[in-house]
């Protein structure tokens, strides 16, 4: 008889995913090693390297702060200084007064072609300088004379007036003359005029034109424009002798100070 063959079972196949129990658990891969990067000169041969540049703000900013540290401490400095200097000098604005004013012509002729008028006049002005500390220096100037009418100021004469210096509380007076002929005027205010010089009534107005400086002992300031103005003053009232007509002072030749 012929042997009889063991019949063999079919083997199962495991499904896909499937996952034994009884298996030890499989270790976590390890990533790859990280690749170093390679130096620029490395990648790039013979390309030199990049300069890093520092960034100009920054040294903008730096430099905006130390200037306006040092432009702050100057004028803290500066005010300072001044404050001690005003309290050390104590300084005062001088101050003027009419001293005299006189007409010692004033002709009004009527002729076919018009009218006109000749003037001559003397005129003081007294110059204060109340200051203990302060030299006052005067530039060279220029003085203005008007007869002062309803219609209008008539201008009569113009004088030069040399420049002086003035000490410490100082009382200077100022003395010019002034002079004009043939000057045109209304008919009207003509009249007027000669009967306002009759009655020493007629008014005068005076302006003066110059330069101030201070010197603080061998130390001088820079001189700045000024002007004088008095009046209008009447002949009666300038030569009264009585109180003394004040005029007006202004800085840099706009600015009123008295």
């Amino acid at each position: 008889m012929a042997e009889e063959k063991p019949i063999s079972k079919p083997v199962l196949q495991r499904p896909p995913g499937y996952r034994d129990p009884a298996a030890a658990a499989p270790g976590v891969p390890r990533p790859p090693p990280r690749r170093q990067p390679l130096p620029a000169s490395f990648r790039h041969p013979g390309k030199p390297l990049p300069r890093h540049r520092r960034p100009r703000r920054s040294c903008c900013c730096r430099i905006c702060c130390w200037a306006s540290a040092v432009a702050l401490v100057a004028a803290a400095l500066f005010a300072v200084a001044t404050a001690l200097a005003y309290l050390w000098f104590q300084p005062h604005l001088p101050s003027f007064h009419l001293a005299y004013l006189n007409a010692t012509q004033l002709r009004v002729a009527a002729r076919p072609d018009g009218t006109f008028l000749d003037v001559a006049t003397h005129v003081g002005i007294l110059a204060t300088n109340p200051n203990g500390r302060l030299v006052l220096e005067y530039g060279d100037g220029e003085a203005r004379m008007a007869v002062a009418d309803d219609d209008g100021d008539v201008g009569v004469g113009t004088a030069a007036i040399a420049g002086f210096e003035q000490g410490r509380r100082n009382r200077t007076v100022v003395r010019f003359a002034a002079a004009v002929k043939g000057v045109a005027v209304d008919e009207v205010a003509g009249a007027r005029i000669r009967a306002g010089f009759r009655s020493k009534e007629v008014r005068f107005l005076v302006e003066v034109r110059t330069r101030l400086g201070v010197r603080v002992g061998g130390t001088n300031t820079g001189k700045v424009p000024i002007r004088v103005g008095c009046g209008p003053v009447s002949l009666k009232q300038g030569v009264s002798g009585g109180t003394l007509p004040k005029c007006r002072f202004y800085f840099l030749r706009w600015i009123n100070l008295r």
